[in-house]
């Protein structure tokens, strides 16, 4: 039985949106619920305490350039002012223990943040999103990056505009797209801005950094370019912070708030971008496992001619080895044309018909000229079967030799759920004597559901189709393109692929073109224009240094 990826539904968005929320709920009343982590005024706080300006009597709350301050009793200090000591105590008493409806009040909003973050990505990122692996890896991304943060805030005096919230949203435009990081970024902040009861700088800033990244965020192919986009989103945020002072009625006078150094508002912010950026790289194993992507390196060792599994492929069914090298051309043409991942669209045509070393003779190029084929002794439906175990055993092959579940993706979708026409009808025009029906022929797979896997699917078929044209024109390639995409369109093969319309008109047209330049006409030789005439009347060159040439060269031009 073939294993493909999980899909994500409404009952998995809520299983895991109700984890999610649990988990973050505890953690943002853990101080609170634990009596141990109570802080007394008089005695070194066993943890970091920060009173939100809206709490604190009027006369009692400090500003900074015009921005309310909170106050902070850092962890292990002691308050000696009597009249902070004194709100310390009623704002401890008040918030314990928490009210029931306070706790569920906040697991609500926690779950609800959550679910239109999973429902978001099932149903406007294309089909990647509806993945559970997508799904959860960034749900546990998202949720780890809010527990540290809420760990730095307890146990560090560190500035809450210092935390590197960017990081997973940087690994969402890096695996995905910019819709993902920018709804992976509205969670992470909306979230961490309630552990500091949404003061406005920190929910400006935590905002500005996590949307800057995706903005500056545009060299996909070097993941260190996340380190500039981290450092141009603090810059970013810090342009806001300033904007948002001036809006209060005091701006921010910057060599004065940068002179502070560990005090300065605009510094820290800075900072936090560009540690996102940092952590981005540092830890990009962790996203890979966590999301079940592939690096670029890896990609780039998949490349590689010499691998066992493609050699294995070039030794026992050459004619497919030579299919698929061709695909691997158009494809990573046709994945730049769109902007989709080119380096593991080609990888994923290179591995996607391993399965075809099973039984190789099975498939005509594969036969030696004036080999009969076998499927002339069997029923369509013996013959279907034997045609359709390849994408079985692709898979199984490739997954047994380590290759990264992104590209065994391509062997189990390069023909979705798709009918074999040629032996369906073939059994019908037998007159269908096993009363079967049209599933018998389907293909055991699942439909493409990133942009990758759709451009291969295309071209699988495409590229087949293209060699058996004769009298190569670009009238007869274009009509080739449009019949097998329309027929893809029309079966539903494409509908949960994330290709636009746009994408499949750019497609469309660069395939066309990438044909015709491939199989366009050439000048006869003189030896191949005699129509089987001999040609030994005809004159071979004989042997030249580069010598020899310079001589004749230099004789004919005297």
């Amino acid at each position: 039985m073939l294993r493909t990826r999980l899909i994500a539904g409404r009952t998995s968005g809520l299983i895991l949106s109700a984890v999610f929320a649990s988990i973050v709920t505890l953690a943002s009343q853990v101080e609170v619920v634990l009596e141990p982590l109570r802080v007394d005024p008089v005695r070194p706080a066993a943890v970091t305490l920060r009173i939100p300006s809206t709490y604190l009597p009027k006369e009692s709350v400090r500003t900074h350039r015009g921005l309310p301050q909170p106050l902070v009793v850092a962890r292990g200090a002691v308050v000696s002012d009597p009249e902070s000591q004194r709100l310390v105590r009623a704002f401890e008493r008040e918030r314990r223990p928490p009210e029931q409806d306070t706790l569920m009040g906040v697991w609500i909003s926690y779950f609800l943040i959550a679910y239109i973050f999973l429902a978001y990505l099932r149903l406007f990122t294309g089909g990647r999103g509806g993945l559970l692996r997508t799904e959860a890896g960034l749900l546990v991304l998202v949720g780890a990056t809010c527990l540290a943060a809420k760990l730095l805030l307890l146990f560090t005096g560190l500035s809450p505009l210092v935390l590197p919230l960017a990081t997973v949203p940087l690994w969402a435009a890096l695996y995905f797209d910019r819709g993902t990081a920018t709804a992976a970024g509205l969670v992470i902040s909306l979230v961490c801005a309630s552990f500091l009861h949404f003061s406005m700088p920190v929910v400006v800033v935590y905002l500005a950094t996590t949307l800057g990244v995706v903005i500056f965020f545009h060299d996909r192919k070097h993941a260190t370019h996340m380190l500039v986009a981290g450092t141009a989103a603090g810059l970013f945020a810090a342009l806001v912070l300033i904007i948002v002072s001036m809006s209060a009625g005091d701006g921010i006078d910057v060599i004065g708030d940068v002179a502070r150094l560990n005090d300065s508002l605009l510094l820290s912010t800075i900072a936090g971008g560009m540690i996102a950026g940092v952590v981005a790289v540092l830890l990009q194993r962790v996203a890979t496992a966590a999301l079940g992507v592939v690096t670029r390196g890896r990609l780039q060792e998949l490349t590689d001619v010499d691998h066992p599994l493609l050699r294995k492929m070039a030794r026992e069914a050459p004619g497919s080895w030579q299919h698929a090298r061709a695909m691997a051309n158009l494809a990573e043409g046709a994945a730049a044309a769109i902007g989709a991942d080119a380096l593991l669209t080609r990888v994923g045509a290179y591995y996607h018909d391993l399965g075809k070393t099973i039984q190789p003779k099975y498939f005509i190029e594969n036969l030696s000229p004036g080999e009969p084929t076998p499927h002339g002794d069997l029923d369509p439906d013996v013959s279907a079967d034997a045609i359709m175990a390849h994408v079985v055993e692709g898979a199984r092959i490739l997954r047994e030799g380590g290759i990264p579940e992104p590209v065994v993706e391509f062997a189990y979708t390069h023909h979705g759920t798709s009918v074999i026409e040629y032996f369906w009808h073939k059994c019908l025009e037998s007159g269908n004597p096993k009363g079967l029906s049209d599933a018998a022929f389907r293909y055991p797979g699942m439909r493409p559901r990133t942009k990758e896997t759709a451009i291969l699917m295309l071209i699988d078929a495409i590229e087949a189709a293209a060699r058996t044209v004769d009298e190569p024109s670009r009238e007869k390639f274009e009509a080739v393109v449009q019949r097998v995409t329309n027929v893809k369109l029309r079966q539903g093969q494409l509908d949960v692929c994330g290709l636009t319309m746009e994408d499949i008109r750019v497609l469309q047209a660069t395939l066309t073109d990438t044909l015709c330049n491939a199989y366009h006409n050439r000048i006869k030789y003189p030896w191949q224009d005699k129509d089987g005439e001999s040609d030994e009347h005809l004159p071979i060159p004989g042997v030249a240094t580069e010598k020899d040439v310079a001589r004749e060269r230099s004789r004919e031009s005297t």
